[in-house]
């Protein structure tokens, strides 16, 4: 089941890369009319890249209130701010801004024309991940403690 949570949030990640490469592509191609960046991206600057995105993602969720947040999204197709805001217990503006850390790195979206927030399926295995790591640890402290 891990292997595939983390392919599944892998592809998330990926999707989120390449919306980011396509805005540097195009600013690149305004700017130099070239292409050039694009070109050199894969061999320069990918495995920095992902690593540095992965890495960002995993900050990002491990936030107690950004995995709240997070939570609070998975099994609804989208939440309003006044629901996110009365299941997290955060304000307006702070809400807002856990939101745009999550959207960031592909975790979740924002829908401003209904005032509504998503989660992504990267988010949602993100989520069953920590949840699988945190019940196997429990288990596993249950199962030592017996044997102690």
């Amino acid at each position: 089941m891990t292997e595939d949570l983390t392919q599944q949030i892998a592809a998330g990640l990926a999707g989120r890369l390449r919306s980011l490469v396509l805005v540097i592509d195009r600013l690149d191609r305004l700017e130099s009319g070239g292409g050039d960046w694009l070109a050199r991206f894969a061999e320069d600057e990918l495995a920095e890249t992902t690593l540095v995105l992965t890495l960002r993602a995993l900050a990002t969720v491990a936030n107690r209130d950004n995995f709240r947040v997070l939570a609070a999204l998975v099994g609804s197709d989208s939440l309003g701010m006044g629901e996110l805001m009365a299941v997290t217990g955060n304000g307006r503006l702070l809400l807002s801004e856990r939101l745009n850390d999550l959207v960031q790195v592909g975790l979740a979206a924002r829908l401003i024309d209904t005032d509504h927030a998503q989660i992504t399926a990267a988010g949602v295995n993100m989520v069953q991940l920590i949840e699988e790591i945190s019940r196997k640890t429990a288990e596993e402290f249950e199962r030592r403690r017996l044997r102690d």
